[in-house]
């Protein structure tokens, strides 16, 4: 058996022992007899209409990635394509191609990267793209960008790159933003890789690090991505480095050590199988495929000048120990691979797979069987072609995966998943306030009762998820059978846990992170006796302050800070919420002194105050 080093193991980790994976892997197998009749038939369609549909049959460039973000914050998936298409949805299948000058530098460039998050946490999704020129573009709200041209962010040429992830490495509350650079192949140059540490307020400012193995090397590298594998409390980075040179060599893949010495530096990992054996390696994706409770790797692998040809990667972790799976189409089909996407696609509560493959060769989807093993599937995203970006979301919002994929020969192609009614679903959009806004690297476990096996599923947000872009940042969860989710944990990169019991399924939850006085309760047993919304403290204060409110019930509440002339500023809680007694952090950067409303409203009630804001 091959395997890694042992690594610590979470608390939260679910044990499950072999005869409950046979259980459900027998309840599945009538799932799947049913699905063969077509009762719950999975389709992918492919969206043909271009005047409507404006995402259908683009030219893109080489490289280019993709990714499904909600930019507009109207609740629904808009679409980002390298390099400068945005399409804004407007309902069903309708997308309106919004003119911007994000991306617009060297369209025709190699490496066309991007990464989404919310870098000056005011509420909206930012962008960073990376070519031969590179750049930050702030979010102004409206559909409108503004591109950052001072700084280490405005640096252009010297930030070039070919793929760039957002992360909160340092665990300060502020995204930290990572560029890999392929050492010659951008625009034939040599370049190390790039890392800025986000400084926060007031000016959202970066400092460029020097020092350290992420940077100070060079190589092929292709894609990196952030994921907190160890689940020890802080984000590592892996990077593909396929050599494209006809040898496969090791990836460069990066431990943080913030938890062990308070200090976020890092250390190259050099032993064990995910570290030492060869690749051509494109997309690190970390995922719990198994659903025992940690992260296993699954790794694309170029390979056309090895062997015309490598196949891809899938090492399980087995309470810390990697084994390398060696049987099944995932890792026997012998492709020229790229970009890996990950998600529940057809709902029945585990992670399938979809693969784009380069020169020609068939893209892949894998369904997940649910006792360990995957089954190839053809169907209308499977297409023979070169494909290179691709993306999963709900962009039409009934609570199943779409998606798009970026192909250089015919264009742009978007697949609506019409599944079939019958299995349940969960969509979670997470808003930290302690931690980043956007909540990049919080860790969500849903626990539910599938095919009559209590099953822990886990999902982690990322920025970079799949080849040059990432999916959507709304965690999504199938249900299979199951009506509710008996226990819903999100794990805030902060450290602070927010934990909601007997959600029902089929909806989409707004979660915000908030701290929970869940000690107090545990001692005496008491719950608040009525809802309180009480008076911010500091008052008046700057930027920060912290607002509580109790709860004597579940329900939906809102927690909401408005100016005086009655439009809302921010949303700092929204969704379900037990009964109990919670502190929300309110960080007001970005607005003007003055007085402003916050207000409690939920089933019954409403409760409003005021709090002053000092600068």
């Amino acid at each position: 058996m091959l395997c890694q080093n042992r690594l610590p193991v979470s608390p939260c980790r679910n044990r499950r022992a072999h005869a409950p994976i046979v259980a459900r892997a027998a309840a599945l197998a009538l799932v799947a007899a049913v699905t063969a009749q077509g009762l719950l038939a999975q389709n992918f369609v492919r969206v043909e209409n271009p005047v409507d549909n404006p995402v259908t049959g683009l030219s893109v460039s080489s490289y280019s990635g993709a990714a499904w973000i909600d930019y507009d914050g109207d609740g629904d998936l808009d679409l980002f394509i390298n390099n400068d298409f945005l399409f804004r949805n407007e309902g069903g299948d309708v997308f309106t191609r919004v003119e911007t000058e994000i991306g617009a530098v060297q369209p025709e460039a190699l490496g066309n990267g991007q990464t989404w998050a919310d870098y000056d946490n005011d509420g909206d999704l930012d962008v960073y793209v990376c070519s031969v020129m590179s750049f930050l573009y702030r979010n102004e709200g409206g559909g409108a960008f503004t591109r950052i041209t001072d700084g280490e962010m405005g640096a252009g040429t010297a930030n070039r790159g070919w793929s760039c992830a957002w992360a909160d490495y340092d665990n300060d509350g502020y995204v930290d933003l990572a560029i890999t650079y392929p050492d010659g192949f951008v625009d034939g140059s040599r370049s190390t890789n790039h890392l800025f540490r986000n400084d926060g307020p007031p000016a959202f400012t970066f400092s460029r690090i020097l020092t350290g193995p992420i940077v100070t090397g060079f190589a092929t590298y292709t894609v990196g991505a952030w994921s907190d594998y160890d689940q020890d409390g802080d984000v590592d980075y892996f990077i593909g480095a396929g050599p494209v040179s006809g040898a496969a060599a090791p990836d460069y893949l990066y431990r943080n050590l913030l938890t062990e010495s308070g200090e976020a530096t890092f250390e190259r990992i050099t032993e064990g199988i995910i570290a030492t054996e060869p690749q051509d390696g494109q997309v690190w994706t970390w995922i719990d495929y198994d659903n025992d409770g940690d992260l296993d790797a699954f790794l694309t692998n170029w390979g056309l000048f090895v062997d015309g040809g490598m196949p891809n990667r899938l090492y399980r972790n087995d309470d810390g120990v990697f084994t390398k799976v060696t049987s099944g189409p995932v890792v026997e089909d012998n492709d020229v691979s790229i970009a890996p996407v990950w998600g529940d696609f057809d709902n029945d509560g585990d992670l399938d797979l979809f693969v784009t493959n380069d020169s020609g060769r068939p893209d892949r989807y894998y369904q997940n069987n649910g006792d360990g093993t995957f089954t190839s599937v053809e169907n209308e995203a499977t297409r023979t072609q070169t494909s290179r970006g691709a993306s999963a979301g709900d962009y039409d919002d009934d609570g199943d995966l779409d998606l798009v994929v970026a192909a250089p020969d015919e264009g742009t192609a978007l697949f609506r998943n019409d599944l079939a009614e019958g299995n349940h679903w969960l969509k979670l959009r997470l808003t930290g306030t302690t931690s980043n806004r956007a909540a990049i690297g919080a860790k969500v476990r849903v626990l539910a009762t599938v095919g009559g096996v209590s099953v822990w599923q886990m999902r982690e947000v990322s920025a970079q998820n799949t080849f040059n872009g990432h999916n959507s940042l709304e965690v999504h969860f199938g249900l299979g059978d199951a009506a509710i989710a008996e226990t819903v944990r999100v794990e805030w990169p902060s450290g602070s846990v927010s934990v909601l019991n007997d959600v029902p399924a089929d909806q989409t939850l707004s979660i915000t992170e908030v701290l929970v006085n869940v000690a107090n309760e545990t001692e005496t047993g008491a719950l608040p006796e009525r809802v309180a919304l009480w008076q911010n403290y500091p008052n008046p204060f700057n930027p920060v302050t912290t607002i509580r409110f109790d709860l004597a019930r579940a329900g939906s509440v809102r927690l909401r800070v408005f100016d005086l002339a009655g439009r809302p500023v921010r949303t700092l809680a929204e969704g379900f919420r037990p009964a109990g007694a919670y502190e929300v952090r309110f960080d007001a950067t970005g607005l003007p002194s003055g007085i402003y409303l916050y207000r409690l409203e939920g089933e019954g009630f409403a409760q409003t105050r005021r709090l002053t804001l000092l600068k």
